[in-house]
Parts: C-alpha cells; structure tokens; sequence
C-alpha cells in the first residue's frame, strides 16, 4: 500500500479509538454474519455521494474512476461478499436483489425511482459524504433532510422491520485536509452526534429502525473493509435490541 494510503488508514484508526466517532474492532458475532446471509440490500443516496463504488467494493471489483449517473432501478445480480475481517473473522454473505439508483431528486420521486428501488430490501443503506456531514446537509432544506423526510413517508410502505444505515463516505479526503487529528476527531463526533439526533427525531416514530452511521472510504480498502465490518455490526445490533425492546 502507499505510504499516503497508509498515514490515512492509521489516522482513521486513531479517529475511530476517539468516543463518540464509532469503533471499527468490535466482533461481529456469529449471529450477525449468519442474519446477514441472503439478505436483500438497497442503496440510495445523494448523486455522487459513492453508491456505485460502494457497490463495486462489495462484488470484489475496482471503483469506478469517473462517475456516471445509475439507470433508474439498476439491478444487481446476487453475489457473495467474502471479508476478512479482524480477530481471525471472515464474513460470507450473499446479497439477493441489490438495487442501485441515480441520486438525482428526479430518481427519488419518480414512480419507479426510490420507493420501488427500496421495497423488499432487509436494509437500506443511505450514501452521504463526509462533506454532506460538515456542512450539516442534514438539515431542514438541505439535501440529505429532504431525502430523510422522503424516507419518513416512504417507511410505512416498506417491509416491516427494514432498517436504515448511513454510510459517510470520504473520510479519507478529510483526513488528508487535517493535521490536527485529536481536533478531527473532536469534530467528526460533534457532527455525528448532530446526525444522530436529527433523523432519530425526523424518522419518529420509526427511530428504531435507524441502525447509526459509520464513516467509510470506498477509496481506501482497508478503511472501507473495517467500515463495512461496523456497519453490519451496527445493523445486526439495532435489530437484535429491537427485538429485545417488543418481546418486552
């Protein structure tokens, strides 16, 4: 690996031992990788954001090296996403009827566009950037919020139970931006904290069907495979406590 590639990965590490800006070691536990087998994921999000190569990533191929906007409802055949993962862990799952879409709003609200994309999925993984997070794009009449209150209406015609992960992608570009990485990381968990409370109150009373959100590089293999392994975790955990939270 470059030695450029190799800073950034060591300073994730760094950001990702910092309360608040999520940990990329825990165990997945058996439960999860054997819950996450088969299931059906949809990807959304913001054009540009890195749905296409967040796809790429999980089929084994190269990203791509210049965007291109998606076909409306792309369908991806099934595939098995094979990682190897920290404490001698490796994951094998196979993803059924993974969908991509174009970002652009049009896509989103055309009749075919996201909901059709979205119904049948498991899980729903949202796409934004590590710029959509600084410049606080969550917010009301911005474009993440607009896509969140799309999914607060859309939740009610989905599969019952479908949960939400956000995955911030290009947080290698901001850390390449900083030297000051104790202040970075100080930062990134104000912000994701900000994230956290506003769709929990935007998707009330569904706030239990967001699993968090884990910041990623597509870019950087190493940041993406630890990114990838939390965010499934992190999937696995909010379903599991919802579980736990209706049998009581």
């Amino acid at each position: 690996m470059p030695l450029a590639a190799t800073t950034v990965f060591r300073v994730f590490m760094l950001l990702a031992s910092f309360p608040g800006t999520r940990k990329h070691v825990a165990r997945l536990v058996k439960g999860a990788r054997e819950w996450w087998s088969g299931r059906k994921i949809a990807v959304i999000g913001p054009t540009a954001a890195g749905k296409d190569s967040f796809l790429a990533r999980l089929q084994g191929r190269q990203i791509p090296e210049v965007h291109s906007n998606s076909q409306m409802g792309e369908k991806v055949k099934s595939f098995r996403v094979k990682l190897a993962l920290s404490h001698h862990q490796t994951i094998d799952i196979t993803c059924k009827g993974v969908i991509n879409i174009g970002g652009e709003t049009d896509y989103r609200d055309a009749p075919s566009g996201w909901l059709e994309v979205c119904k049948g999925a498991d899980v729903i993984f949202y796409v934004m950037t590590v710029t959509d997070l600084a410049e606080k794009r969550y917010l009301k009449g911005r474009r993440v919020r607009e896509d969140l209150d799309w999914l607060l209406t859309t939740l009610p015609h989905l599969k019952e139970g479908v949960l939400i992960h956000i995955l911030i992608n290009k947080i290698d570009e901001e850390i390449e931006c900083h030297t000051d990485y104790p202040a970075l990381a100080g930062k990134l968990a104000e912000e994701l904290r900000a994230l956290d409370k506003v769709v929990e109150k935007v998707l009330f009373p569904y706030a239990s069907r967001y699993s968090g959100a884990t910041l990623i590089s597509m870019k950087n293999k190493r940041i993406y495979t630890l990114g990838l392994h939390d965010a499934l975790r992190s999937v696995y955990s909010a379903l599991h406590g919802d579980q736990k939270r209706r049998a009581a």
